[in-house]
C-alpha cells in the first residue's frame, strides 16, 4: 500500500465517522428572549410598563397611625389605616387613558359601652372596616366612577369645612389652556332615589401667583344650591395665603356640617409658611353663619340661626422621605355648643403617615 492510498483511505474513514456523529449531534435551542420590567417615565416617578403591554402602572399606598383627642370626650381616640392604590395609564388617539383604584382598611380599636347613666356595660372588641375610596377611569377630559365630588375643596388646615365627599359620578373637564379649566359633573348621592342627579360645576384658574377655584352645586331633592370660592395666593416663595367663602340657599348634599346640614354662609382664611424643606406651619380660622338643616318629611329647610366658629394651627414635618408627621390643634365654639349645654371644644390629633 503506497502513501497515496493510505491518505485517501484515512480521509474516507474520517468523513464517515464525522457524518455519523453529525447525525447524532445535540442541537441547543436559542434561549427565549426575556422581557425585563421597564421604567416608564412618561407620567412621572414610580411607573413601570406592565410586561407585554404599553400600559404604565404605579403601585402606591399609605400606613397611618393617629391619636386624636377632644376635651368633651373621655379619653384618647386612636386609629390605624392602610391604603393601597393602583394607577394605570396609557396613550390613545383620544388622549391619556387612566384607571385608578384605592382601597382603605380602617381600625379604631376596641370600645367600652355605657348605659344612659354612664355605667360601663361591656366591651366591644376592635373591628376593621373596608371601603373603596376611589375607583374611576379617565379618557381625555372624561372621568367616570367613584371620586371626590367636583364640589370638593377647602382650606389647608384641619379646622375648616368645605362640603362634599366621595360620590359616584360622570364628569367632563375642558382644558382651555393657560391654566384655565372648566368642569361639569353629574353625581348620584342616593341609590334608586330619582332620575335627577346632583349637578356640579367648577371653574379653575392657576397661574404663577396662585390659583382661584369657583364651585357650584344644585340639589334637586330640596331644590337648593350651594356656591363656593377658594383662592390660594403665593405672597412669597415661603408664604401662601388661602381664602374661602361659601353660600348655601338651603339644605343640600354639599352641607358644611354634614349631608343636608350646613350654614347659609361662611368665610375663612389660612396662612401656610414653609420654614424649610422639612417643616411647614399654618394657622387660620373659619366663621359659620345661620345654621340650617333639611327636614325630610316636607323636604323643607329649617333654620336655627346658630352662628359658630373654629380656629386651628397645624405643624407638618417630614421625618424622613415618605414618613410625615402632622400635629393639629383646634378650638370650636359658638351657638351650637351653647344650645347643647357644652363649652367650646379643644380638639386635635397627632398623625404619622408612612407612604410608598
Amino acid at each position: 500500500m503506497n502513501i497515496k492510498s493510505l491518505l485517501l483511505g484515512s480521509a474516507a474513514a474520517l468523513l464517515a465517522v464525522s457524518g455519523a456523529r453529525a447525525a447524532d449531534a445535540v442541537v441547543v435551542a436559542e434561549p427565549e428572549p426575556m422581557e425585563y420590567v421597564r421604567i416608564c417615565d412618561v407620567y412621572g416617578a414610580g411607573f413601570y410598563y406592565i410586561p407585554g403591554t404599553e400600559t404604565c402602572l404605579k403601585v402606591g399606598g399609605l400606613v397611618r397611625y393617629e391619636i386624636g383627642f377632644d376635651d368633651n370626650d373621655d379619653g384618647w381616640k386612636k386609629e390605624t389605616r392602610a391604603r393601597i392604590n393602583l394607577d394605570a395609564r396609557s396613550e390613545t388617539e383620544y388622549g391619556t387613558f387612566r384607571r385608578f383604584i384605592e382601597v382603605e382598611w380602617r381600625n379604631d380599636g376596641g370600645a367600652t359601652t355605657f348605659d344612659v347613666d354612664g355605667n360601663q356595660t361591656g366591651y366591644v372588641p376592635d373591628d376593621s372596616t373596608t371601603k373603596i375610596r376611589y375607583a374611576f377611569f379617565e379618557l381625555g377630559g372624561l372621568m367616570v366612577g367613584r371620586n371626590d365630588t367636583l364640589f370638593d375643596g377647602d382650606l389647608g388646615g384641619e379646622f375648616d369645612a368645605g362640603g362634599g365627599d366621595f360620590i359616584n359620578q360622570i364628569r367632563y373637564t375642558f382644558d382651555a389652556g393657560n391654566g384655565i379649566a372648566v368642569s361639569l359633573g353629574l353625581e348620584e348621592e342616593d341609590r334608586d332615589f330619582d332620575y335627577v342627579p346632583l349637578i356640579t360645576g367648577k371653574v379653575s384658574v392657576s397661574q404663577g401667583w396662585g390659583s382661584v377655584d369657583l364651585f357650584a352645586g344644585y340639589d334637586d331633592r330640596f331644590e337648593e344650591f350651594a356656591l363656593k370660592g377658594i383662592a390660594r395666593i403665593k405672597a412669597t416663595d415661603a408664604l401662601t395665603v388661602e381664602l374661602l367663602a361659601t353660600y348655601e340657599s338651603g339644605a343640600t348634599w354639599f352641607g358644611l356640617s354634614d349631608f343636608y346640614e350646613g350654614y347659609e354662609w361662611s368665610v375663612g382664611g389660612y396662612l401656610k409658611y414653609q420654614v424649610n424643606d422639612k417643616l411647614r406651619v399654618g394657622f387660620g380660622g373659619q366663621y359659620f353663619a345661620d345654621a340650617h338643616a333639611g327636614f325630610f318629611p316636607t323636604l323643607t329647610t329649617v333654620s336655627t340661626g346658630f352662628d359658630d366658629w373654629s380656629i386651628g394651627a397645624v405643624i407638618d414635618y417630614t421625618i424622613v422621605e415618605n414618613l410625615n408627621a402632622k400635629l393639629a390643634l383646634n378650638y370650636d365654639d359658638g351657638d351650637s355648643f351653647e344650645a347643647a349645654g357644652e363649652d367650646g371644644s379643644f380638639n386635635g390629633f397627632l398623625r404619622l403617615d408612612a407612604s410608598f
